[in-house]
């Protein structure tokens, strides 16, 4: 587990448009999920959000240093810090990656001074739904999202002291 450098965005990228078509493609129109699998877009999407003051982009690599999940969270949002993405390959899934990207993302901003957290799960995710309930996520309730006709179900962390110390 490290921080993300620009030379990791290019993997994320192809992780992130993977994990949206595997999980978002019965789930959202077509029309709306297409920017989401264009991996050059979405790379440029990464690019301006790392270099964004306040990004926390979290890595998990393998043996060989090679990127096998991500965590993208913007630590400044208000009210409190938002997970904005956090993705593992499907191949990979159920390893412990993305608790250990959790668990990650939660030290690091309890390290920088903030105890709480939220994100937004596309209603229907039930899968991610389930994940982020068995780490102690409360869903506190459902949200349009601003990009398309849809809600998300929000999941808070009122304190990531837990999470954390795991």
């Amino acid at each position: 587990m490290r921080e993300g450098t620009a030379t990791d965005l290019p993997r994320v990228s192809e992780i992130k448009v993977r994990s949206w078509a595997d999980t978002y493609g019965t789930l959202l129109d077509a029309k709306v999920l297409g920017p989401f699998l264009d991996p050059e877009l979405q790379l440029k999407e990464l690019h301006e959000a790392v270099a964004l003051p306040g990004t926390l982009l979290l890595v998990a690599v393998d043996r060989t240093n090679a990127v096998a999940g991500f965590g993208l969270t913007y630590v400044t949002r208000e009210p409190e810090p938002w997970l904005e993405s956090l993705h593992v390959p499907g191949e990979l899934r159920g390893h412990g990656i993305g608790t250990l990207l959790m668990r990650s993302t939660a030290a690091h901003l309890r390290a920088r001074g903030y105890d709480s957290m939220r994100l937004g799960v596309i209603a229907g995710n039930e899968a991610a739904a389930r994940f982020y309930e068995r780490l102690g996520g409360s869903l506190i309730g459902l949200e349009p999202v601003s990009w398309a006709e849809a809600m998300h179900q929000v999941y808070r962390w009122p304190s990531l002291k837990q999470l954390a110390a795991a």
